[in-house]
């Protein structure tokens, strides 16, 4: 992806195209240490952990995913998870050890069909199996198609998102107390906001966001 070369995606000398992120607060997106909200911001979202900066390789890994649906390229991302080891992770650490649902942001049904997979998915399958978690796919239903969100200010997303997220009512799902949600890129947030306002309304007591770029 980076020199053209044969061999990986990714290749040792073109890693020093993938930079860590720092952590911000969810609710205003200002830098925030371990990626806590901050005490004087209200929001559903108790934090948000980000691995890497929305350019260089990252961009290209997660484009080459969503648009042209080679979705295998995210495993050079999704395979670098021992970067969760660096103390600016801490208090993630510890929200995971009180064993959240991963619930995946979804993606509506026909844009599911056009694309053949949902990038969050793959991510949140791939972080539930190495964390030893229960992945919960189906717990939220996209039930409105917006249209892309690439180009649009935070208000336009924000109206865009509104009602565009349900809970699946089914007898066979328990509502988690803790919910990890999962996305590919965080860039307002409005989507992940959304998805957490449904998510709180239907009883889950925390959230916390993790999405692999900003």
């Amino acid at each position: 992806m980076g020199c053209g070369k044969w061999g990986s995606y990714v290749c040792k000398d073109c890693e020093v195209g993938l930079w860590e992120e720092e952590q911000i607060c969810p609710t205003c997106c200002r830098n925030s240490r371990y990626g806590l909200r901050h005490k004087y911001c209200k929001g559903d979202v108790e934090g948000l952990t980000c691995l890497w900066a929305y350019e260089g390789i990252a961009k290209k890994l997660i484009s080459r995913a969503k648009y042209n649906g080679q979705f295998d390229v995210l495993e050079t991302l999704i395979s670098n998870f021992e970067i969760l080891n660096n103390p600016q992770f801490f208090n993630f650490q510890k929200f995971l050890k009180d064993k959240p649902g991963v619930v995946p942001v979804p993606l509506h049904p026909n844009r599911l069909r056009e694309r053949g997979f949902n990038q969050a998915d793959i991510i949140a399958e791939a972080f539930a199996a190495r964390h030893s978690l229960a992945c919960n796919s189906h717990l939220l239903l996209r039930v409105k198609e917006t249209s892309p969100q690439v180009g649009k200010t935070r208000e336009e997303r924000m109206r865009s998102m509104a009602g565009a997220f349900e809970i699946k009512h089914d007898s066979s799902f328990m509502i988690p107390d803790s919910v990890l949600l999962v996305d590919d890129v965080w860039t307002t947030g409005a989507t992940m906001r959304e998805c957490s306002r449904v998510l709180k309304k239907a009883g889950v007591g925390q959230i916390w966001g993790f999405v692999l770029a900003r």
